[in-house]
Formats: C-alpha cells, sequence, structure tokens
C-alpha cells in the first residue's frame, strides 16, 4: 500500500474487497467506456467471500456477468440495454424505471441510496487532479453519498474537463491498471438507416444543437450532416462519429446560446479516436447527467434537435421504446428529457426515428395499436416521425391529420390495413 497525490494505492492482486463492501449492499460505477473492469472482475470472482449484493449498472460493454454469478449478485438497471440486457428478458436483472435525469436525485436524495461506488478515473492531468475520463454521468452525486469509494486509475483513460472536479478525498483507496477499455463497436448502418439519415438531415438546419440515442441510425446521420455548418453538441451520449464532424470543422458550437464553443456529453461510446480527441482539450466537456438532461439547462439551448429511436409508434403518435410484448427490450433512459426539451423550446425539433419494420420480422412499427403496455414518450412530445418511407410531421395536426400523416410513412403493404383500423376507431 502507498499514497500517490491524495489516494491510497493498493495492488489490485490483494484487493480484499470484503473489507469494504457489506452483505446488502448497493454498488454503482460507470457505463459504457466508463466500466472500472478490473473492479468488476475482482467483485465477480470475491462474491461468495463478500456475501450478497445488489449491483446499478448502465449500458455495459463487457460480458463479464454469467448467470452463475447471481448466487451472490443481484442486477440493477435503468433499462434492457448493453450486454446485460439478456438477463432483464431471463428475469435475472430488475429495471429502475424512470427518467435518466431523475437517477442523480433518487441517489441524492436516498430513495435509491447508493453504499459503494467503483470509479475509472484518469491520471493525474495537467492541474494535478484526476478526471472521470470517459463516463460522468451519476457518479458524482454516488460517490458523495456512497460509504465507500474505490477507484481504478487507468493509464488509458483520457484526462477530460469536467463541469464538477473529480473529488479525491471522498476515495476510500484506489487501484492502478493498464488494462484496455471497454470497447464500442458502432452497427454498421444500412440503405435504410442511410435513407432515414437522408431525411432527417435534410430538417436539420445550421447552427442548430444535436442531441442523439444509440443504434445504427446516428451514425448515418453525421455522415448526412458532412455538409451543415456550425452546429452544436449537447448529448448524453458522445461517439467516435461525432468526434468526427467536430474534427471537420462542422461541429463548432459557435451558435450555442450557453457553453458556447464547447461540446457537451455526459458518457463515452468511443475508442482511440475519442481518447485522442478528449485527452486535455479545452472544447470538449463530460457533464454530470443532473445538467446535460436537466431541464434547467435544456431550457437554455435554443434550436435544440433531439434524435431518438422506438421499438413503434401508434396512429396518435405514442412511443413505445420499451417492451414487445411480454419482452422488455428498450429503456426510457433520457428519451423524454431531450423529446421534451426540444418540442416546446424556440426553434426545437424532436424526432423519433426508426425503420418501418422491426427486425426480419416483418412487423411493422408504425402501428394502430402498441404490442407493449407502456408508452415511454407521449405524442404531446412528438415532432416528428421518421422512417425510410418519408416524414410525419404531426405538429400543428389533429388526430385524423397525425394518424393519415403516420400512415404514410409505414410500410406500404400495411397503409390499407392502418387506414381501415384508423376509420373503426372512436376518436
Amino acid at each position: 500500500m502507498r499514497a500517490i497525490d491524495m489516494l491510497t494505492i493498493v495492488d489490485p492482486d490483494t484487493l480484499d474487497l470484503s473489507a469494504y463492501v457489506r452483505v446488502g449492499d448497493r454498488i454503482t460505477w460507470g457505463q459504457g467506456t466508463g466500466e472500472p473492469l478490473r473492479l468488476i472482475e475482482s467483485l465477480v470472482e470475491q462474491r461468495a467471500a463478500i456475501g450478497h449484493v445488489e449491483v446499478f449498472l448502465g449500458i455495459s460493454l463487457v460480458d463479464t456477468f454469467q448467470s452463475e454469478h447471481f448466487d451472490h449478485i443481484h442486477l440493477i438497471s435503468y433499462g434492457a440495454v448493453g450486454t446485460n440486457a439478456k438477463f432483464v428478458r431471463t428475469g435475472e436483472m430488475d429495471v429502475l424505471p424512470c427518467h435518466f435525469s431523475a437517477v442523480p436525485n433518487l441517489i441524492g436524495a436516498g430513495h435509491f441510496p447508493i453504499d459503494v461506488v467503483f470509479v475509472q478515473i484518469s491520471p493525474p492531468g495537467p492541474d494535478g487532479t484526476h478526471s472521470f475520463g470517459f463516463c460522468n454521468d451519476y457518479l458524482p452525486i454516488a460517490m458523495s453519498k456512497a460509504r465507500v469509494v474505490i477507484a481504478e486509475i487507468n493509464m488509458n483513460v483520457p484526462w477530460v474537463y469536467q463541469d464538477v472536479p473529480f473529488d479525491e478525498e471522498l476515495v476510500t483507496l484506489a487501484i492502478e491498471s493498464d488494462d484496455p477499455v471497454a470497447s464500442y463497436k458502432p452497427l454498421r448502418p444500412g440503405a435504410v438507416e442511410t435513407q432515414i439519415a437522408r431525411n432527417i438531415a435534410g430538417r436539420i438546419e445550421d447552427g442548430a444543437t444535436i442531441q442523439y440515442g444509440i443504434g445504427g441510425i446516428p451514425p448515418a446521420v453525421f455522415e448526412a450532416l458532412e455538409g451543415h455548418r456550425d452546429l452544436g453538441l449537447h448529448s448524453g451520449l458522445v461517439s467516435d462519429e461525432a468526434i468526427a464532424l467536430i474534427q471537420a470543422g462542422v461541429i463548432t458550437n459557435a451558435r450555442k446560446p450557453i457553453h458556447k464553443g464547447k461540446s457537451i456529453g455526459a458518457l463515452a461510446f468511443g475508442g482511440e479516436k475519442f481518447k485522442n480527441f478528449a485527452h486535455v482539450n479545452p472544447h470538449f466537456e463530460m457533464h454530470q447527467s443532473t445538467s446535460t438532461h436537466g431541464a434547467a439547462t435544456l431550457s437554455q439551448i435554443t434550436n435544440l434537435v433531439s434524435i431518438n429511436s422506438a421499438l413503434e409508434v401508434d396512429l396518435f403518435g405514442q412511443v413505445n421504446a420499451e417492451q414487445i410484448g411480454t419482452k422488455y427490450l428498450g429503456a426510457i433512459g433520457g428519451q423524454i428529457d431531450f423529446m421534451h426539451a426540444a418540442s416546446t423550446h424556440q426553434g426545437g425539433l424532436s424526432i423519433i426515428a426508426m425503420p418501418a419494420s422491426l427486425g426480419k420480422s416483418g412487423r411493422g412499427r408504425i402501428t394502430d395499436k402498441l404490442a407493449g403496455p407502456l408508452v415511454t414518450t407521449a405524442r404531446a412530445d412528438v415532432d416528428l416521425v421518421i422512417t425510410e418511407f418519408g416524414i410525419a410531421d404531426l405538429r400543428g395536426k389533429t388526430l385524423d391529420g397525425r394518424a393519415h400523416a403516420l400512415i404514410g410513412v409505414a410500410l406500404p403493404e400495411h397503409r390499407d390495413r392502418l387506414l381501415a383500423s384508423w376509420k373503426g376507431l372512436a376518436v
């Protein structure tokens, strides 16, 4: 054991987590490329000695957890996201249904307490402090409320500017690692995604600020935006595709009313490109999700374009991004946070973008009745629904007008049936 800066460093091979983690504790850590992989592996290996614990995690990019590990570990997440999504469908992971902006508040108010935080951080930067690196999110508030904070200083994590400094005084102990960080392989867009992206890009004006989700459509959108000027970036997620537009001078953030000249995110899905771009870059910052997703912040951003996806949309414009039948497949996430802000503030535009069919099943995503019991995003928060067949602009339209617009972007072979179904509805 030795001290570096203010942190007590221990050998990861001799770290005994049972000395710090108690039976019944709830543990959390960063998501995406912010996962502290060495600490997670130690938890799995030492789970029997520790006893039963809960783990709250977000989007995971690794397959560390297997079913046999749940003899002492119970998983909770805000959705069926990442590599752990399969555990929701097998009943081995519970879902916390909430807006992503609410997670820090639930932790801070004690409604969803966190006892232990594992956090991946960078080596010290120019000012001698560490950085959250790839993931800020809800970690600062979780650290401030936790009994134990264990840091993993990874030499491959960039030092990134952030809205609040990393508080070393909250760290109980730390380990060092030179392991590769979790990697994200974006979905390659096909012809359908490319056409959807072109439809989206045609509705985005120069100077707009972009927020986007995960999936195969965003990479195609960024390719389609290469001819735009002075775009801004304020998103929960930041990926390599966005970095390419920043480096090309398309995203400048010059017209943003807040954080002018800076791209803002809460977590990163990237590799070496992101690391090299973000490291000690004063034009890029990672913020807490209370800032990236919070209403007080989003209300200050004019011309905000929110691009998200869905499993299906009904003829009223209601969005289901979570469940088909009994299968929970998605999440609330930050969709409502951004969609509501974009649809209600000056110059904003809320977009649901999706292929007209659901996978290889041939099931139409534009439907007369949602297949799941849940409505994720209310119809009043949806401006445009975009498929490869066109754009349904729902703004200012009556119930009948909305239904006809949505039928117009549905699978062609489903349109007559949808129209007949709509005529039969008592509205």
